[in-house]
């Protein structure tokens, strides 16, 4: 969607902000910290009366608006009604596949990823490639780009005694082997996306299972108030963190599941 790709300007200015540093040292004033990477959001959302808005949002390159973008990289494959779209071509409104059936796309964000431009570790520093077959036959079909708020559908037979559950999530990044799944930094700028479902749940992204997005449990009362005001403008299409709702089931990391399953 071309409303959602930015253009070389917007890269450009995607950079770091400038730090003054003294000529000469100083010992009456505190120490001076580094800003943080400012980076520019662009949101897409299906509002209650069926229309589509599209803004261009900057704030801080912190997890907490990171992770609502950098899921997927451009020409991913989201399974909908319609056969595999690309992520850049999808709309709010459009209807993707879930476990519980068909569910329109609600919001879509997005952000470009530029190499070289990062000077806050809390900032997003790589990309993971998942190779064709990495987790088995076509699953996925073909070479996966995702960043580290993508998170896939992970399944054990132990979990149901272990947990009550027969799965969960983990980032797939914990799943980097070196060999078929492995952190890369690409030579130029890679848009990034995420997308919205009216309720969290799981879709098929180039086959493999992986979850929507949703800002994590809670997430309301770890925010202070210019920070949830300035979040809460990137979605529109609800009235407050509160109406992303529940889980659809547990997030963990890949050293718990092991922790659990090699018992």
């Amino acid at each position: 969607m071309a409303s959602l790709q930015h253009d070389a300007l917007s890269v450009r200015e995607s950079v770091s902000l400038p730090v003054q540093k003294d000529r000469f040292a100083r010992t009456d004033v505190r120490p001076r910290r580094n800003l943080s990477l400012m980076r520019k959001y662009e949101a897409a959302a299906l509002l209650p009366d069926l229309t589509v808005t599209m803004a261009t949002h900057v704030a801080p390159a912190i997890p907490l608006f990171e992770d609502a973008t950098c899921a997927f990289a451009r020409g991913t494959l989201i399974q909908t009604v319609r056969g595999p779209v690309a992520i850049e071509d999808l709309l709010p409104g459009d209807y993707v596949e879930t476990p519980l059936g068909p569910q329109p796309v609600m919001w879509i964000g997005s952000t470009t990823y530029v190499p070289g431009t990062v000077d806050d570790a809390t900032s997003l520093t790589s990309l993971t490639r998942v190779t064709g077959d990495a987790f088995g036959m076509a699953c996925p079909q073909s070479d996966l780009l995702v960043g580290p708020a993508a998170r896939m559908v992970v399944r054990r037979e132990k979990f149901k005694t272990l947990i009550g559950l027969e799965a969960v999530l983990a980032p797939v990044r914990d799943y980097a082997d070196g060999d078929r799944i492995f952190d890369v930094s690409p030579g130029g700028a890679v848009q990034m996306y995420h997308l919205m479902l009216p309720r969290h749940s799981t879709m098929r992204v180039g086959s493999v299972e992986m979850e929507s997005y949703h800002p994590g449990k809670g997430i309301g009362a770890k925010m202070g108030f210019n920070t949830r005001q300035l979040f809460q403008s990137l979605f529109p299409n609800i009235e407050t963190v509160e109406d992303f709702g529940d889980l659809a089931m547990p997030r963990t990391t890949r050293d718990v599941i092991d922790s659990l399953t090699l018992r």
